[in-house]
C-alpha cells in the first residue's frame, strides 16, 4: 500500500490548513482524527464520526449533497496515486 496516498495526504490544502489549527483548541479529538486519516487509504474506511468531525474541523461548507457529505468530495483530493 506505500504507493499510495493516506487521507491525510489527500486533504486539501485548505481543509489540512483548518485541521491542523483546530489542534491548538481540540487537541485529543483532532489528534485522534489526523491518526485514523493516516491509517487509512479508502475514504469508505472511515466511520460516521470521522466523517462529523472531518466536517466540523475543517470549516469548509458542508455539501447538501448525502454522497459528498458521506464521502467528502468537498475535504478530499481525488485519488491519482
Amino acid at each position: 500500500m506505500k504507493d499510495f496516498k493516506n487521507l491525510f495526504q489527500l486533504l486539501k490544502p485548505e481543509a489540512k490548513k483548518n485541521l491542523v489549527k483546530n489542534k491548538v483548541e481540540y487537541p485529543v479529538a483532532v489528534n485522534l482524527l489526523i491518526s485514523t486519516l493516516k491509517k487509512n487509504y479508502a475514504k469508505s474506511d472511515l466511520i460516521v464520526s470521522d466523517v462529523i468531525r472531518l466536517h466540523a474541523f475543517t470549516g469548509l461548507e458542508t455539501p447538501t449533497d448525502s454522497i459528498d457529505y458521506i464521502y467528502c468530495n468537498n475535504i478530499f483530493k481525488p485519488y491519482d496515486r
